[in-house]
Parts: C-alpha cells; structure tokens; sequence
C-alpha cells in the first residue's frame, strides 16, 4: 500500500505519519519525505541542522534523485509506504504514482491512496509552523492553503491509467 499525504507545511502530515509507525508496529511503514532527505543533505554539508534561509535551492535535482532511490529500495521492503509531502499540485502527483506503479515488477498495482489534511485556518497554521524548527512562515503556508485543491482532485491522480478485464 502505498499513501499519499496532501497538504500544507505544518497541517500534521508528519506527525500523523510517525504516529502511523507506531500504532501498527506490526507492519513494516516506511515514511519517506523530501524535508529529511533535505535536511541529511544539509547536515551532511554543514554539520548544522536544516534551515530554509540558507538552503541551497540547486539541491533539489538531489533531493528529487535520493527521494526516487529511496522510494525504489523501501518499495521492496515495505508493507505501507508513506510519501509524506504536501503533493498540493495534483498534476505532479499523478506521474509520481505512475512512476511508482512502474516499479512493481510482480503482482497487480499497489493499494494507493491520500491521506487528505484539510485546511485550516491560516493563523492557526502559523502558530503551528512557528513552533517548528525549520518553519516556512506566514507568506508560504498562504500559498499553499491557495494552492490546495479538493480531496477528490488529489484521488484522482492516483487512480490508475490502466483498465483491468
């Protein structure tokens, strides 16, 4: 099973997916997000922790290409993966679940599915982010709350191209 979260920075995709961790222990969870694989790399450079004010935005092609090893290895090992990232863009999201469908390499297509956080209020949104280490502040979680679509749009994307007979 492979499940998408979707929402803001600092709407609860995180905690919600190391809380998922631990109360089904039982099962191999593998929580795989961009802001970790960022904030090794910084460490890594630095020896400091992440900070958003002095990221290196030419990292990304990086961090995109350590997000798709790291999907293709715990793809093999799991039996949850939790992408957890705000995937606010449904159309990005689509060809990332295409992209993962096509690592299978036996059985039917994995289980996908979102894990939707609703949006709310921005002032409560920047309380949160504000009690966080690395917070992106008032002006990016409000882009972000215009960006975020319905729930149905983001099911959507990850429903299969493929029609079984």
């Amino acid at each position: 099973m492979i499940i998408f979260t979707v929402g803001t920075s600092a709407s609860g995709k995180s905690t919600w997916a190391r809380a998922m961790q631990s109360q089904y222990s039982s099962l191999n969870i593998h929580v795989i997000e961009r802001d970790a694989i960022r904030a090794a790399l910084y460490y890594e450079a630095s020896g400091q922790p992440f900070s958003w004010k002095t990221w290196d935005k030419a990292q990304e092609d990086r961090v995109q290409s350590l997000w798709e090893k790291t999907i293709r290895q715990a793809i093999t090992e799991a039996d949850v993966l939790i992408i957890a990232d705000t995937h606010l863009d449904p159309e990005r999201l689509a060809p990332h679940a295409e992209w993962i469908r096509s690592l299978r390499t036996t059985g039917s297509d994995p289980e996908m599915i979102i894990q939707y956080f609703s949006s709310i209020p921005l002032i409560d949104l920047i309380r949160r982010d504000q009690g966080r280490v690395n917070s992106v502040g008032g002006a990016v979680l409000r882009e972000q709350l215009q960006r975020l679509q319905p729930e149905e749009h983001y099911w959507r994307a990850v429903e299969s191209k493929h029609t079984s007979r």
